[in-house]
């Protein structure tokens, strides 16, 4: 998750700068306008063997086409296209459905952060069945995927991101309530008119980095209800993440020496920590966008000794063990390799849409959002929401090398959460939990600690992308997540089982 901003809120703005309840709404009064809503689907078919049993008719016009091996040998069948949304935008999609009993599969839509972050990167780097090659020309089957337990959908959103940027920035996503609506329009086009054999099946909802905005809060404002909320190296509170920070390089038995971090470096990031903190627990309090950006601003200088080091050669904000090759995002993380994929001229012709420059992360949307109280304010009360009156399930994961999204911080986080299971969570230990590896044996994977609804899953030898750097030990932690909540993720306790 990062914010580049260009604001005066901060003597470094021309740098980037990481990030990582709204009410309510009005649904009635601002949905699209039906008449954009009343035209059939137009279907386009590229799957090899041209039958699409899945895909009707319906009152919302859409351009949907099943793909075939070409773009990606996924295993199963998939589907790409766009759905319109608000204000005649379309928002573009790429579903895959599970290898394994896709029609009693639960559906998992997948969000990317940012803000600007296309969820293709999380599709073709991460979770989804097929990764791109390292020259960027072509893409192999995956074997450790999402789509073996699971249908997978994922979505580019809000508008202004991905193959969703309408190339216009005045049609851009203004706010998350805006981006809820479009999102919740999208579903119920995709659920009730294009797959509604889907309409019943599991519903999950799975968000990375910027997503814990995303996730929470379009959650807690749609109608719909998710069998559960997946937060992935999820940004929900900003004060907390810059304290994690400190506490990830600094306090006892943190990162070992050797990361560049001395006891002068520590000094310096102690001077605004209290002040970080006490600004961070009024923005809580308040839920008020200035408050919470003067929070930012405050806090930004506890993380700002590390942040002077991420340069060429130096500090990795999304994985500690990495050296950071090229500022700002770092590289390493795939999005070079997807974005030359999707830009190549016959993968956008086989997704029927208009030539475009892909990118994986727009950096204008990105710097738009910056600007907004929306990217500032934490998602707390969201969560708090969803677990004590949706009875939400929530499974957090974090990967302990991530710094931008730190596990200190999200350990903070969540014991501190105001909901009805706080004082229970916040006394319990964490425990280590085990996965099978390759040959089968059970390794340590981290620590986690459940109380009810809620499970925090720390994540061994990860980063920022701990899906993709630890596929088989993420994989199954969803997995048995998505087939028996809680209670089966805390069964990976047991290393005899």
């Amino acid at each position: 998750m990062w914010l580049r901003t260009t604001s005066k809120m901060h003597p470094l703005r021309s740098r980037p700068f990481f990030l990582l309840s709204l009410p309510l709404i009005d649904w009635s009064a601002l949905a699209a306008p039906t008449s954009d809503l009343n035209q059939q689907v137009i279907l386009h078919d590229n799957s090899d063997d041209g039958a699409s049993p899945h895909l009707g008719h319906g009152r919302r016009r859409a351009s949907i086409t099943e793909q075939n091996s070409t773009l990606c040998d996924a295993g199963s069948r998939q589907w790409s296209g766009t759905v319109p949304v608000s204000g005649g935008r379309e928002m573009f999609f790429w579903f895959f459905e599970s290898r394994k009993s896709p029609e009693t599969a639960p559906v998992t839509i997948w969000l990317n952060g940012g803000p600007g972050a296309s969820s293709l990167l999380g599709a073709f780097h991460e979770t989804g069945p097929c990764r791109v090659t390292e020259d960027g020309s072509a893409t192999v089957r995956a074997e450790s995927t999402w789509t073996s337990f699971s249908n997978m959908l994922f979505i580019d959103q809000p508008i202004g991101v991905g193959f969703s940027d309408p190339g216009d920035p005045e049609l851009w996503s203004e706010t998350l309530a805006e981006a809820a609506i479009d999102l919740d329009l999208f579903l119920d086009a995709f659920l009730e008119d294009h797959f509604p054999h889907l309409r019943q099946a599991p519903l999950h909802f799975a968000g990375e980095s910027f997503a814990g905005r995303y996730c929470p809060v379009y959650a807690d404002m749609m109608r719909r209800s998710f069998d559960s909320i997946i937060l992935v190296d999820a940004a929900v509170n900003l004060p907390q993440t810059f304290l994690g920070v400190y506490d990830h390089f600094c306090s006892p038995g943190a990162v070992p020496s050797g990361n560049g971090f001395n006891s002068s470096a520590c000094a310096e990031m102690a001077v605004g920590y209290s002040s970080c903190e006490n600004l961070g627990r009024l923005c809580d309090a308040t839920y008020d966008g200035q408050v919470c950006r003067s929070a930012m601003e405050t806090c930004y200088y506890v993380a700002e000794p590390y942040q002077r080091q991420v340069v060429a050669g130096g500090q990795n904000p999304y994985d500690d063990r990495k050296t950071c090759i090229d500022p700002p995002m770092c590289g390493g993380m795939g999005m070079e390799q997807v974005a030359s994929f999707l830009n190549l001229d016959w993968v956008q012709d086989a997704l029927q849409i208009e030539r475009m420059k892909f990118q994986t992360v727009n950096m204008d949307f990105n710097s738009h959002w910056a600007e907004k109280s929306d990217a500032y304010i934490p998602s707390i009360r969201e969560i708090g929401r969803l677990l004590d009156v949706k009875k939400t399930p929530i499974l957090v994961l974090n990967g302990n090398n991530d710094v931008v999204v730190n596990t200190e911080g999200v350990l903070r986080l969540y014991d501190s959460l105001l909901w009805s299971g706080h004082a229970a969570y916040r006394s319990q230990d964490l425990q280590s939990w085990y996965y099978s590896d390759e040959s089968g044996e059970k390794t340590f994977g981290g620590r986690m600690k459940k109380e009810q609804n809620l499970a925090v899953v720390t994540i061994d030898e990860a980063g920022h992308m701990s899906p993709h750097d630890q596929p088989d030990a993420v994989l199954q932690l969803v997995e048995r997540w998505t087939q028996g909540g809680p209670s089966a993720v805390w069964g990976m306790t047991k290393r005899d089982v």
